[in-house]
């Protein structure tokens, strides 16, 4: 007898797609074929609807501290809004600080962690080179953390990594199996222009952008790229926005170096026009928002898969939080100083309707891409793969029911993240996710959410030494056709 028998509805994997049921016990899937007649506890007739595996965000900050803010959601009301985007496993990172044991960071944030509906995992944020972090970077691949994360910029925050640091933690990583994570942007070139605006007077929203443009990551792309390669470790690098980076990563993946590539939702559909509004701090994050023609780059590079998966980068502010630190003049408009605005946007629970709409509706990328881009190459790289990111006999029974045809408006009036703003307010999409299943319960139907606070597990990972050495052992997902 099953627990779960899921009917007629059109199964999507990163290669395939297909009619079929899908039977569940005990929270696994035990079998995936044809007309099953077996005795079940539940049946959901799913004609009409695509089931893919669940979404699997892997680049999330919640409860994380910066620049003065919290932000409004803990990490069950983080999982809540995720389910409602198909999400039923994320990835966040810890809060290490300057002066404190990176595996101390650990224990505190999963922690916080437990709280969630649906699954979890962590990836270890690095920001200094001592021989305590070097140990607790083997004792944390022990536990199921083989992922690290660096800051090339924020320097004046405390939380970047200088050149030596990334090289000895490459060096470390290499001989652990662990996989370091870069976000690029320069910092001496970012630090360099915010003093020219100051100079000039002009700390506008706009001129955030202008002074981290692409070159700034580009430069950070590149070199983080070559030491990488010198050392012979793999890197992922995180919100990737700009071709002159994606060429460099062309490069290596020609010369089958695993360098791995993320992007996310936000850079694919807004743009630094935002910017001009007076309210245009709210879409102040890092990298800053592009333009359509480095939008149009981008989905290039999730076509012909130069970039391997997508994140949210959800780092969830407050409107109130988002201008705390901002003064208003005479008129009640706000003088402008993006100096004063924390970094950071929402978007966990919008990243799948969005890539249903804008990418595969309009033929960016295909849908089995899209299953590639947001869980199975993210399981893969991440290692957590076949347990999680696929439709198999033996994986956890995570899926995301999509009716293609449903249209939805965004609006901070419908998502359910605690925000009292939605940058992408107004916008309709086609494409969405109307049932969420997590471990073969059902979290989200008819437009309610039915999880429990607690129900997540933590995701012990490790990671395929494949995945590690060369970019093609990515294949088949990296470059679905």
């Amino acid at each position: 007898m099953f627990d779960l028998l899921l009917k007629n509805g059109t199964i999507v994997t990163d290669t395939d797609t297909f009619r079929g049921d899908i039977a569940v016990r005990d929270g696994k899937i035990v079998a995936v074929g044809g007309q099953m007649e077996e005795e079940s506890t539940r049946v959901i007739d799913l004609t009409g609807k695509h089931i893919l595996p669940g979404v699997i965000d892997g680049h999330i900050h919640c409860m994380c501290p910066f620049m003065g803010c919290q932000g409004p959601n803990d990490f069950y009301k983080t999982s809540i809004a995720g389910a409602f985007g198909g999400v039923t496993m994320f990835i966040d990172f810890t809060n290490t600080e300057v002066g404190k044991s990176v595996y101390d960071a650990t224990q505190e944030k999963l922690e916080l962690m437990e709280m969630s509906a649906v699954d979890y995992a962590l990836h270890a944020k690095v920001v200094e080179g001592n021989e305590q972090t070097m140990a607790d970077l083997r004792k944390l691949v022990d536990m199921g953390i083989p992922t690290f994360k660096m800051f090339m910029t924020y320097r004046k925050d405390g939380i970047m990594c200088d050149d030596a640091t990334m090289i000895k933690v490459f060096k470390v990583a290499k001989k652990i199996g662990a996989l370091p994570m870069l976000h690029c942007e320069s910092n001496a070139l970012a630090e360099d222009a915010f003093d020219a605006c100051e100079a000039r007077g002009d700390l506008s929203w706009r001129a955030f952008a202008e002074a981290k443009p692409g070159l700034c990551e580009a430069e950070a792309f590149t070199r983080a790229y070559y030491y990488a390669k010198s050392v012979g470790c793999p890197i992922m690098a995180v919100h990737t926005t700009v071709k002159e980076a994606l060429d460099v990563a062309r490069k290596a993946h020609e010369e089958d170096f695993p360098l791995y590539v993320e992007t996310c939702p936000h850079y694919l559909t807004l743009f630094k026009d935002r910017y001009d509004a007076e309210d245009g701090y709210l879409a102040i994050c890092s990298p800053p928002l592009r333009t359509p023609k480095d939008a149009a780059d981008v989905w290039d590079a999730l076509k012909d898969g130069t970039i391997s998966i997508t994140g949210s980068d959800d780092c969830t502010y407050t409107r109130e939080e988002k201008s705390r630190f901002l003064k208003k003049d005479g008129q009640g408009k706000w003088i402008q100083d993006f100096r004063a605005v924390v970094n950071g946007n929402s978007g966990i629970e919008t990243r799948l309707p969005i890539l249903l709409s804008e990418g595969v509706g309009k033929g960016h990328i295909t849908l089995n891409q899209l299953v590639a881009l947001t869980s199975t190459n993210i399981a893969k790289i991440y290692g957590c793969y076949p347990r999680k990111g696929c439709i198999q006999a033996g994986a956890d029974a995570d899926f995301a029911i999509v009716d293609l045809d449903k249209t939805w408006t965004l609006s901070k009036d419908t998502l359910h993240n605690n925000l009292d703003y939605c940058l992408f307010e107004g916008m309709e999409v086609k494409g969405m996710p109307v049932m969420t299943i997590a471990h073969g319960k059902v979290i989200v139907e008819n437009g309610a959410f039915t999880g429990s606070r607690g129900e997540g597990k933590f995701v012990s990972r490790r990671l395929d030494p494949e995945i590690l050495k060369r970019y093609s052992a990515l294949a088949p997902g990296v470059r679905s056709r």
